[in-house]
């Protein structure tokens, strides 16, 4: 009987720590003893990373009256995905029994602010960057909430950096596949009904006002299909691997279509689409199947970018990149020479900052190019990075906002563990957030 109490007691602290209500402008959190805190690291159910949550307080616990201080509140949550927004600034964020919890960090991770939606719109899965949550800057943000049993598909957005959301139903059926905003006002959404057996109905949206109204503008089944007036859809075999603007005109689509990549491009911002370049290496033969990413662009200017292709051979992947310097009309192939990404963590391939500059995590040690992955140099063993893998061995993400800050998030699934961790030298030396 006193165990079950004591139980009880530990799973209600447990539930009031993590589950802490987010309403759009945030919730009040209690602060974590040392004691509570340390039986929260023992639980295996969506644990890992420690972060410190900023709060300010109001004048009666300043006594000393004046200005409000702020105080950090720990808190042990499971992160699923991070995006970086400056050399300083990220957002990371996971799913919490159904809550979709985000958090911002303005100070390298040191102290984070809730910036989570209300926790009565509930989540089934959480969100992938680029598939179904999209960051302009710090402020414009929007989140695609899909059906899958907890209600409607809704998009959510926030000008305000995540202190206020406003929500709006999408589609009731469609599940958000891709996800991409090229300014404030001008973005798109790609949906699917229906996929299975290699085939995907798709369907593009595009809003012109920040996601308050959207219009249709392309869909390969159906109606829609067969009266439109640019009837050049992407077609229905293949899935879509991700979807990225280069500008309000210039699209681009990839699709995985029985393991052979598919390239597709817009150039009247999505109404009608074509085939690009074939994505197929010469060896094609020693492979078992080919993967491949989203396109990416560089800069401002957006004329520079590359694509991840992978060469899958059993349990081992062989990765290798196309690169444009003119906003995607011609592709060249860049060969890596770097050693196959093998076992869990055969599907992370490099990173690339610029169409030069490049880093890959291979066996735990990480490698960095400066010629377009002609040459990879081995950076010194970073001795956190290394013991942090024996606990976390997947890599889940890894990005680089300049040559010397970068993100690297690890987990262990079976457990519900993550780690976020950072380093600010280039790939040399790790620590965790």
């Amino acid at each position: 009987m006193k165990w079950n109490i004591a139980k009880a007691l530990l799973t209600g602290i447990s539930m009031i720590l993590l589950l802490s209500a987010c309403t759009s402008t945030g919730g009040d959190m209690a602060p974590v003893s040392e004691s509570v805190r340390e039986q929260l690291q023992q639980s295996k159910e969506d644990q890992g990373q420690t972060i410190t949550l900023k709060k300010t307080t109001d004048s009666n616990i300043n006594k000393g009256g004046g200005q409000a201080a702020e105080v950090g509140y720990k808190i042990q949550t499971r992160l699923t995905d991070f995006q970086l927004l400056s050399a300083k600034a990220g957002l990371a964020w996971g799913i919490t029994r159904n809550e979709l919890r985000i958090y911002v960090t303005q100070d390298n991770g040191k102290t984070w602010d809730n910036v989570s939606p209300a926790k009565t719109v509930t989540f089934s899965e959480s969100p992938v960057y680029g598939s179904s949550i999209f960051f302009l800057n710090q402020k414009n943000g929007w989140v695609a909430r899909n059906a899958n049993g907890v209600g409607q598909t809704l998009i959510l957005h926030t000008i305000d950096g995540g202190q206020n959301w406003n929500v709006q139903t999408f589609n009731n059926d469609a599940t958000v596949l891709g996800m991409y905003f090229v300014d404030e006002n001008t973005g798109w959404v790609m949906t699917s009904t229906d996929s299975a057996n290699n085939k995907q109905e798709k369907a593009l949206y595009r809003t012109q006002d920040g996601g308050q109204s959207w219009v249709k503008l392309m869909q390969n089944t159906g109606d829609f299909a067969a009266n439109n007036s640019t009837p050049n859809a992407i077609p229905q075999t293949g899935t879509l691997v991700g979807m990225s603007f280069r500008s309000a005109q210039n699209g681009f689509a990839t699709l995985e279509d029985n393991g052979m990549p598919r390239l597709y491009t817009t150039a009247d911002g999505g109404k009608s689409w074509s085939e690009g370049k074939e994505l197929v290496p010469k060896d094609v033969d020693t492979c078992d199947r080919l993967t491949t990413g989203k396109p990416q662009f560089f800069g401002t200017s957006k004329t520079k970018g590359w694509m991840n292709i992978g060469c899958v051979s059993g349990s081992q992947t062989h990765y290798f990149g196309y690169f444009t310097v003119d906003g995607g009309k011609s592709w060249s192939l860049a060969p890596f020479s770097l050693q196959p990404q093998s076992g869990i963590n055969q599907g992370m391939g490099p990173t690339f900052l610029n169409e030069k500059t490049g880093w890959s995590i291979i066996n735990g040690v990480m490698f960095y190019t400066e010629n377009q992955g002609k040459n990879w140099k081995a950076l010194p063993k970073s001795d956190t990075l290394q013991n942090t893998l024996v606990n976390y061995p997947e890599l889940v993400k890894l990005q680089f906002f300049s040559r010397e800050v970068g993100w690297l998030l690890v987990s262990k699934n079976e457990e519900r563990r993550s780690l976020l961790m950072q380093t600010t030298d280039g790939g040399k030396t790790w620590h965790v957030l």
